[in-house]
This record gives structure tokens, sequence and C-alpha cells, in this order.
């Protein structure tokens, strides 16, 4: 070091002044330090003449200190220069924004322009998969692959896996990634695998580090596995749950020969929550990345907020910079500029653009209750007519089993199936009244189970295989036992079924061991294909969560189906009084606000814009507004 010498370098994940022993006081006692430098510093070793600056700036905070030094230091008297080094790391983090988002807009809208490089790509892809890719998704796997980082927002059942699995291929052809890490939801899994092996078959033989593998027995020996016995694997799987655990290890496995993928993102949603830091700091490494949800805002825009960092998390504040209370509450307009500035990081497909044959018209099934369910409908609604979110679980619990009235609730199926994200536990959740019993006690079987069975049977004895959606586990379990005793193979599959166990249900289920399938949407309504087998689908139970509907609805209804193949939904209604003699039917109304956020959301894909979002509350309102609550 020569005398009045510093220079900026990047060492070890630091970022550090380093300074010849002359400068460290002419620098700290300058107006230029104390105003610009000072906040950013997070320690001095004066004997080494090193300012180590906060490990929480980003590469963009990197170019204006650069440039902040550069101009200052000379008026100090001071020789300044940043190290090759540093130039080099920023260099390869610089994404240039400007130019992706451009990049982004002109490969949605200025296809002829970009036809060569598409060309190329496809034949590319096309020799190296021996699955060929529709139209659409070898335009969005193109989208992505180009990008670099990118959103694929497509609908559910429209072969996002395929466009992802399109751009490893690609990308590995040019010696630019050499593995998969897929961090998604452990019903993600077998689809994962059904796929790699369809795309790949006869070009790439799959190696696959499962880290749910039941071979392992404790977090320590899937460390190991990790460790010493992933080498050579080109598909890895991890759950969102795992990240926590196993953050260092998969940041070690994530580098810039890595296509990482996040499946499912709207699953990290809590802001700095244990998800969300950990797929922050596993992203930090990797330079190809996929986020995929069919599903990008399920609840408010703040969930663009962990998704967009994922992919941009150096550039958010420079770009972006969309602050947390601004993506609560958003007003009309600042959706709009909301919608602009991230239109250009997202592909997004709808099966129509696929091809897939439109479902039959939904088959409504209007139930009248019986004279003692009518009773307690009249009871239920005057104790929580001062509570719509109790109401609503309790009609649910008179329509399918009244004898949960009686004993407490397990919240957690509330808070998944009713995009419920504040405390419920005020809710009185036993109703103990002697003739709240008494009309308990009368109901053997509700006339909604009733019906559900027997439209079951009346499938079953067609040859066609169907899939019941529930909302309650005792629902679940209790129209097994229902289904079993009418002489119906049906098997159930929930929260508490393990992985494995499920994972052999639904193989089952496909190879025709069983004819009925039970369960609910917050289990199975991912990432799970059914559509090769069963063309039915019975709604027992559903709530107004708009995102459980969809993909519910998308395990049986997906591309690959044949042109002339029909799809059946049937909704079942429980239809009341209200307190003026008229139809009421919380099921109809649930039925058509959901169709009304579907066509909302339809429209907005239309228009190359992420639909607005609803309150439970504004859903409530709505579902009860006939009542005059």
């Amino acid at each position: 070091m020569n005398d009045n010498t510093a220079f900026l370098d990047y060492d070890e994940e630091k970022l550090v002044l380093i300074v010849s022993k002359d400068v460290i006081e002419k620098l700290t006692k300058s107006t230029f330090y104390k105003i610009r430098l000072k906040s950013k510093i997070s320690e001095i070793d004066e004997e080494k003449g090193m300012f180590y600056f906060r490990d929480s700036l980003v590469y963009v905070d990197f170019i204006k200190i650069n440039e902040q030094l550069e101009a200052k230091l000379p008026s100090l008297g001071i020789n300044y220069s940043s190290t090759q080094r540093l130039n080099k790391f920023i260099e390869e983090r610089n994404l240039h924004i400007q130019k992706r988002a451009k990049l982004g807009i002109e490969l949605k809208t200025d296809a002829e322009n970009l036809a060569d490089r598409y060309l190329k790509y496809k034949e590319i892809v096309d020799a190296g998969m021996s699955r060929t890719l529709r139209d659409k998704q070898m335009q969005d796997s193109f989208f992505m692959a180009a990008m670099t980082k990118s959103g694929n927002f497509s609908v559910p059942g429209s072969g996002k896996t395929s466009s992802a699995l399109g751009v490893y291929c690609y990308l590995k052809s040019k010696g630019l990634v050499d593995k998969i890490v897929m961090i998604g939801p452990k019903n993600a899994f077998g689809s994962w695998i059904d796929e790699f092996k369809i795309c790949f078959d006869g070009k790439e033989e799959l190696h696959c580090f499962n880290i749910q593998d039941p071979s392992y027995h404790s977090a320590k020996e899937r460390k190991y596995g990790l460790a010493f016995e992933s080498a050579g694997t080109n598909l890895y799987l991890f759950n969102y749950e795992s990240l926590h655990t196993f953050e260092a290890e998969i940041s070690k496995i994530v580098s810039d020969k890595t296509l990482l993928v996040f499946d499912e993102v709207h699953k990290v949603k809590r802001i700095d929550g244990q998800y969300a830091n950990a797929a922050l700091k596993i992203s930090s490494n990797a330079k190809h990345i996929i986020a995929m949800t069919g599903t990008p805002i399920p609840n408010a825009y703040i969930d663009l907020y962990n998704l967009l960092h994922i992919l941009y998390n150096d550039e958010y504040k420079e770009f972006f910079n969309f602050d947390t209370n601004y993506l609560r509450d958003p007003s009309y307009d600042e959706i709009e500029l909301i919608n602009d500035k991230i239109q250009p990081f997202f592909c997004r497909t709808t099966k129509r653009e696929l091809q897939v044959p439109d479902a039959n018209e939904d088959d409504i099934v209007k139930i009248s209750a019986t004279k003692e369910e009518q009773e307690l409908f009249d009871v239920i609604c005057k104790k929580y007519a001062n509570n719509k979110l109790a109401l609503f679980i309790r009609i649910l619990q008179i329509e399918s089993n009244p004898r949960m009235l009686l004993r407490s609730v397990d919240l957690s199926e509330f808070r998944s199936m009713l995009d419920i994200n504040d405390d419920i536990d005020k809710i009185g959740f036993i109703d103990a009244e002697d003739e709240v019993k008494e009309l308990v006690e009368s109901i053997k079987i509700t006339s909604k189970k009733q019906r559900c069975i027997e439209q079951t049977k009346s499938l079953v004895q067609e040859n066609k295989k169907v899939i019941i959606w529930c909302v309650f586990k005792d629902s679940i379990r209790s129209i097994e036992e229902l289904l079993k005793v009418n002489g119906i193979n049906a098997k159930c599959i929930y929260g508490e079924v393990p992985l494995e166990e499920r994972l052999t249900l639904i193989d089952n289920f496909k190879n025709g061991e069983f004819d009925v399938l039970i369960t609910n949407p917050h289990t199975l309504a991912e990432s799970v294909s059914l559509h090769s087998v069963c063309h039915d689908a019975i709604y027992y139970e559903y709530s107004y969560n708009l995102v459980h509907l969809l993909q519910s609805k998308d395990r049986i209804h997906r591309l690959g189906l044949p042109s002339d193949q029909y799809t059946q939904y049937y909704f079942l209604q429980s239809v009341f009084d209200n307190y003026d003699g008229e139809e009421f039917s919380m099921d109809n109304n649930v039925y058509n606000r959901l169709k009304e956020k579907e066509q909302t959301m339809l429209d907005a894909i239309d228009n190359h814009e992420l639909e607005p979002v609803y309150t439970p509350e504004e859903d409530l309102n709505i579902i009860f507004r006939q009542l005059g609550l």
C-alpha cells in the first residue's frame, strides 16, 4: 500500500474498503464519511486498515458506493480504485434489469423478430426431449430460458413442469446447467419424477435425490445422504417444510450451474418467515431461477413480495421498490402500476390456448333440508348472526355431520381451506345446549351425505372412477365407511396420511385397484394428475377459496386429455328456508361467488394482468347477504 491510497474489494462475501494507515483519520473525520459512508459500515479494523460494510447491502449498493468513492476520495487527496474481483462480481450479478424488462416485453410482443432464435431453441429442445412440447409450452419454455430468472403463472393443469424441463434440456445442451433443484410441496414430488421420466425417456436417465425418501430415518441421515450419496444427481426434490433444516446443505448444492425451480411458489407467504428467509438465501447463488404457480396472488398483492425477492432480490429495491404497506392495500391506479412493472417478468398460458377440451357444464345437485336440519339451521343462524365466519363453519357442519357441533374443531382445517389469516380462536366451537343436542341426535345421516352416497353409487355402477372433494376430515372418513358398507371400494387421503402412502394410493387409484378417492384440496389439490383415469368429481363440501377450487378441478381436467373426453363436476347444494320463507343455499351462494372470481381471473389473464384479490370478509358478506347479515 502506498500512502494516501484506498481501494474497494469484495472478499469472502464481504464488501471492504482497504486503506493505508495515513488515510484512516483523514477519511473518518470527513463530512463525506459521516453523511454517506458511516451508516453503511459495520466494523473498522484500524490495525489492518479495513472498513467492513454491512452484510445486508446488495450489489446495487456496491455500485453506488463505488461511484461515490470514485467521485469524492480524490478531492480528499486519496488515490482510489476498485479491485478486478469486485468489478467481476458486480458484472456477474448485474442482470441489467431494465434491459431484462425490455427483453420480457419483446419476447411477449415481437415474436417475428425473435423467430430465428426461437426456432433454434425449439430444435435443441425437440432433439433432447422424448416428449414433444405443445407450441404454447415451447414458447413459455423459450421465454423462461431467455429471461434467466422469471415466473410461470400458467393456470394449473397447463404443463408448467414440462415447460421447465424444456429449459433444463436447452441449458444443459449449452453446458450452462447440470441439475435441477426443485423446491415445492411434497405432493409435487411424484409429478416431477414422472414428468422427468416421460420427457427424457431414452434420452437421459433420472438420478433423483428425494429429501422425503423413507430410507432416511432422521435429519442427520438426510444430511449425510446430501453430502456423500447424491453425486451425479440431476433432480433434487425438497419440500418447503425442509428448507429451514437443510438450508446450509441445499445452498452448497445450488450454484450458477443449477436450474432452481420453486413450484407452487405462493406457498412462500409470510414475509421474513422461515420459508421466505431460507428461499432467499438458497436462491442467492443461482443464476437460473423459475418461480411457478397457477395462483400468483391467492390472498393479496403482498404475496408478490417474496416471489419477486426470490427472483430479483438484489434488484428489488432499485427496480420494483414496492414496500409492504403499498402491496397490502393498493389503489386501482397502484394495481395498474404493479402490473406494468411485473408484466415483463412472467409468462402465463391458459388451458384453452393448449386446446384442452372444455369441461361439461357443472351439474348442480340441489338437496332440500329435512325438518330437523331446518330447525338446526334456524337455531345456528340466530346464535351466530354476529359472526359470519362461525356461521359459515357451523352450516357446513349441519350439512355434513351435525355431531361436529358438539365437539371442538381442528382449527387448521379452516385456516387452510377458508383463506383465514387471522386468529379464529374467539369462535365458540361447542354447541352444548339441550335444544341443539336433541336435534343433533335426531339426524342419523344428513340428506346431503345420503345424496352423495347415491350419486357416487350411480357413477360407479356406470364403471366410472370418482373423486369426492370435502373440507372436513370427519366427512372424508365417514363417506369412506358408508361407501364400503354399500359395497364400493373407496380410499381416502388427508393430511395425516404419510407421503409414501399417499403416492401409493394415487398409483393404486390410477391402476384401477379401487373406484373412489375421497380427499380435500388442502392435501391433494396441487401437482397430482388423475385425468388419465378419472373424469367425474363430486364436490360434497367446498369453501370460497378460489385457489383450492381451481386446483381441485384441475386434478381431472389437464393437458393431455383427448379432444372428445368429457369432464364432469357435480356440486351438491343443501337448500334451507330463510327468515322470510325464501330458499337459501349457502352452497349455491359460495358457488356463484367462486364463478364470479373465476371469471375475474380469466378476464385478467386475457388482459395480461394479475387479477385483483378479495378479502374473506367481502366473500362472507356476499354469501350471507340474503339472510340480512
